[in-house]
């Protein structure tokens, strides 16, 4: 279990490294969008934001990458069960 929280640790902190790096421009998708100026008009709203600041941006990442390991971890664990 110790292998598995410093590689969790080790992955934040990549996060951490590399989110000064990431463009600000929008993704094909959202650039096709404001070309032909449609709105988006979402099916839910999200509970979580990527974050107006790196440090948002961190905790957001750090959180969801927490939770998909942990869902992924848990479903592995349950399907090795059976």
């Amino acid at each position: 279990m110790r292998d598995i929280v410093k590689g969790l640790i080790i992955i934040i902190i990549l996060l951490a490294i590399a989110l000064p790096f990431a463009s600000e421009n929008p993704d094909g998708l959202e650039a096709t969008m404001e070309k032909v100026h449609l709105e988006e008009s979402p099916v839910y709203n999200a509970p979580l934001d990527y974050g107006e600041t790196w440090g948002q941006s961190l905790i957001m990442g750090a959180i969801g990458i927490t939770l998909v390991f942990g869902i992924a971890y848990g479903l592995g664990k349950l399907i090795k069960g059976v």
